[in-house]
């Protein structure tokens, strides 16, 4: 698959490359390290998000090793939109609370009255 020579070699591609950047754009969008947050087991929602997000990155792969542009309605050439993490996939992040919110910090220019 994708021009490795055996199963194990794209395995291998699996989990040292694509796995470890799925993960990291994951964790950067949630703003936590679900590794840390979750030590016993990363929730399978997420897991499921992974995937879904692992499969993009190998179809954009597969996509690009075409070439960069596809055709559209036989005349207009485009480069195709490449995320990784997609609006839906994003969206699932969101409704299942697993992206951590920014601290409120409230600032005031009134200053304080000593007494």
């Amino acid at each position: 698959m994708l021009g490795y020579a055996n199963d194990d070699a794209f395995v291998t591609f699996l989990t040292d490359k694509i796995i470890p950047r799925v993960q990291g754009h994951i964790n950067a969008f949630c703003r936590r390290d679900f590794d840390v947050d979750y030590p016993a087991a990363i929730p399978a929602a997420v897991k499921d998000i992974a995937a879904r997000a692992a499969a993009n990155t190998l179809q954009y792969i597969i996509m690009n090793k075409m070439g960069p542009l596809i055709r559209e309605k036989d005349i207009k050439l485009a480069i195709p939109e490449q995320e990784i993490l997609t609006p839906g996939l994003k969206a699932l992040l969101i409704e299942g609370n697993w992206v951590k919110r920014k601290a409120i910090t409230k600032a005031s220019s009134y200053k304080e009255i000593e007494e």
